[in-house]
């Protein structure tokens, strides 16, 4: 569906991006997970056309994105920015929604979907508040359900969990899960919640420095390091435990020369795992 195609993007002889390339499939979900400044919001900035690559392509159903027409691209996205103001403090949450949903056409006297996201994400009772009384979960919520509306092919979302309880943010892990597999939809998430990553499943694309350090699922990524708790006598039978982060074959052949009792793989926290990668040296 979009195929970001060794892009590259540099500001003032700085790179920010340098050859990214991924793509999303049609009915997939991909978590872009990187530290600040790594351009994350340089990637999202470029497929929603508010910057251009120095090189490479955006291909969206096979198109360059900046050979669609903007009315005809964009009636595929909806987007969720964490850093913007997606609602109006000074209208209502219902005034909010039928605004937006104005602006796309929609025929809300026929659309079943408003009442189902309404009660899905728990503010039926604050649909007649100024969204200015709201906290910022409700205000998220509210925004999540404008983006969802318009049923986008591709959706966008930038910390669509921040701020959200416990009970909210699993309600809206699995409405996405539960959009991909019926509608198929595209979704590109960013998150700095390793429990939003691991429960929404889906690749993970890590950028470091403007660079892909790793596109792969979560399962993939956590094998990617091999680490056993390796027990062994030494020459003076003293009993011996480390660690090493060496294949099982690897750690074999450095010890087969001592009496080995045991090799265990040790299973690592997905999150240490991934702040690893992005913070070992380049």
């Amino acid at each position: 569906m979009l195929k970001i195609d060794r892009i590259n993007k540099k500001y003032n002889e700085k790179h920010v991006l340098e050859d990214v390339s991924f793509v999303i499939k049609q009915g997939e979900i991909v978590t872009l997970l990187g530290a600040n400044g790594s351009g994350k919001t340089t990637v999202i900035n470029c497929i929603l056309k508010m910057i251009k690559p120095n090189s490479g392509n955006i291909l969206y159903m096979g198109k360059n994105i900046f050979n669609i027409k903007n009315k005809n691209y964009f009636k595929d996205i909806s987007v969720l920015l964490e850093s913007s103001s997606n609602v109006y403090d000074c209208l209502t949450g219902m005034q909010n929604i039928k605004y937006f949903c104005g602006l796309s056409r929609l025929n809300l006297k026929k659309n079943e979907k408003i009442d189902f996201y309404i009660k899905e994400f728990g503010l039926a009772n604050a649909m007649h508040e100024k969204v200015g009384t709201y906290s910022r979960g409700m205000q998220q919520k509210l925004a999540l359900i404008i983006a969802l509306m318009t049923d986008p092919k591709l959706l966008l979302l930038d910390e669509p969990t921040l701020g959200l309880d416990i009970a909210s943010k699993h309600s809206i892990i699995n409405i996405l899960k539960n959009m991909i597999a019926e509608k198929k939809i595209s979704i590109l998430l960013t998150t700095h919640q390793m429990d939003v990553v691991q429960k929404i499943g889906g690749r993970v694309l890590l950028l470091k420095n403007g660079k892909v350090e790793s596109f792969d699922t979560i399962n993939a990524i956590a094998q990617q390091t091999g680490t056993y708790k390796i027990i062994y006598y030494d020459a003076d039978g003293t009993i011996i435990e480390k660690e090493e982060n060496l294949s099982f074959k690897e750690i074999y052949n450095k010890y087969n020369q001592y009496a080995i009792e045991e090799i265990k793989k040790i299973d690592r926290d997905i999150e240490k795992i991934i702040m690893e990668k992005l913070h070992e040296s380049v």
